[in-house]
């Protein structure tokens, strides 16, 4: 019996000695994980791993379909565990109860719920966009793209960035005389009061390239047929600028007509131009123009740095036209 009670003692003992052990073992692991989890924070800070929380809004001037398209590249270019991005569509409505109101209620309510949403980053898709988000007191970054000259407008401060749809004129000019072998006389037509800016730059870059660029200067629709025909005879081709006095489809067609029949070509800015019968122009895939926006703004995002950047662009000739008024392609 003795031994009975004693064999009894002995295993509750063991019993009790294995459970302090386990205790211990359990403690020492749980301390082990509390060291590692606090050596890893230490390598790699938490805000290291906390881009996800990024917040970015999209606004855009309204739905038409160059603009969705740009919509469509930032949102499969802007890495979806970056940022959470959420697209407002302004709106165009006239609201004839309320004439004295400067902004129209639907676009109050967009920004109203920015504001509230405490976005890091603010993208603006076109000129009316843009006017409205600069116009407004936001914290957040801001940034552009889809806009002709985003720094013309008297909302936008010096240190909004983005992608302008302006390629630069030296870049323009470049493209124009490493493309065509025999233009030496282009002839610039405008109105100074919109981009007599432009003219003195294309000036100034033509001293490095081997063509000179001849002034055609309107102020009116009026004058466009007596500006081409006076310096027919002085021009090799007629390059077309964004320029509100000069651009409309009937002048474009006028002016194409005009070249045409003055063995004169013409260079424009978009695809309709080649359609018409220019036979060069400048164009933008408005899907390329998001993507490029998209790493942009994630780059702003994540570091910071902000820049105006070149939008990407292609070139169209119109190989047939080209070879009607006799310019020559360099191969």
């Amino acid at each position: 019996m003795d031994n009975h009670k004693s064999d009894t003692r002995v295993h509750k003992e063991n019993w009790v000695h294995k459970e302090n052990w386990m205790h211990k073992e359990r403690y020492r692991y749980i301390y082990c994980i509390v060291i590692f989890v606090s050596m890893f924070l230490l390598a790699f800070p938490v805000s290291g791993i906390s881009d996800t929380g990024f917040k970015t809004a999209v606004v855009v001037s309204r739905k038409i379909r160059p603009y969705i398209h740009v919509v469509d590249g930032i949102t499969e270019n802007m890495p979806k565990d970056l940022s959470q991005l959420d697209v407002f569509f302004l709106s165009h409505q006239n609201n004839q109860n309320n004439q004295n109101q400067k902004v129209n209620p639907i676009n109050s309510q967009v920004i109203t719920q920015i504001k509230e949403n405490h976005y890091d980053l603010v993208t603006a898709i076109g000129p009316e966009a843009l006017a409205l988000v600069c116009d407004t007191k936001l914290s957040s970054k801001k940034f552009y793209t889809a806009v002709l000259d985003p720094h013309a407008l008297p909302q936008v401060g010096p240190n909004v960035c983005g992608i302008s749809l302006r390629i630069p004129v030296q870049v323009q000019l470049e493209k124009i005389t490493r493309t065509f072998q025999n233009i030496r006389k282009i002839g610039l037509i405008f109105d100074p009061r919109h981009n007599q800016r432009f003219y003195d730059q294309a000036v100034m870059n033509s001293k490095d390239q081997p063509v000179d660029i001849i002034p055609l200067q309107v102020t009116s629709r009026n004058q466009i047929g007596s500006v081409l025909k006076e310096n027919k005879e002085e021009i090799d081709a007629i390059w077309m600028i964004p320029d509100q006095t000069v651009i409309s489809e009937k002048i474009i067609r006028y002016v194409i007509k005009h070249g045409i029949y003055n063995n004169i070509g013409v260079i424009g800015y978009n695809s309709f131009f080649t359609r018409s019968g220019a036979f060069f122009s400048f164009e933008f895939d408005y899907k390329a123009l998001g993507i490029q926006a998209g790493e942009k703004m994630a780059a702003y995002l994540t570091t910071g740095e902000c820049t105006r950047e070149t939008p990407v662009f292609d070139t169209i000739i119109n190989q047939k036209m080209a070879d009607k008024i006799g310019i020559q392609v360099k191969k």
